[in-house]
């Protein structure tokens, strides 16, 4: 495991990273750097962590001093109406399906009618 200075981890998780998160730090798949003016930002490029802002192709973070949002503010809204257009929307039955699936394919399209 990466040690990561106390300070430090105040500033990571002020980026969104929970506890857990840093005991993922390895030095290898993940990791951090840290710039006096800068702050810190973190090395994931398999997105290890629950860090949900746009990682780089190169696998860095930006600066927790520039604080983006980016990827945030795209999703902002998608969870919620997702959740309510799944409330308002009518779900077929096995039955009506089982039934499209016969229409459209033809009859014994189960497995076990061959």
């Amino acid at each position: 495991m990466m040690e990561i200075k106390e300070d430090h981890k105040e500033l990571l998780k002020g980026m969104g990273l929970k506890e857990e998160d840093l005991k993922l730090f390895d030095g290898k798949y993940v990791s951090y750097e840290y710039d006096e003016l800068k702050g810190v930002r973190i090395y994931d490029p398999y997105y290890r962590t629950s860090y949900n802002e746009y990682i780089n192709v190169d696998g860095w973070s930006s600066w927790s001093s520039e604080e983006d949002t980016f990827m945030s503010d795209i999703l902002k809204g998608t969870r919620e109406e997702a959740k309510r257009r799944e409330k308002i929307s009518t779900k077929p039955s096995n039955e009506d399906m089982a039934q499209s699936l016969e229409e459209k394919f033809g009859k014994n399209t189960t497995p076990d009618s061959q």
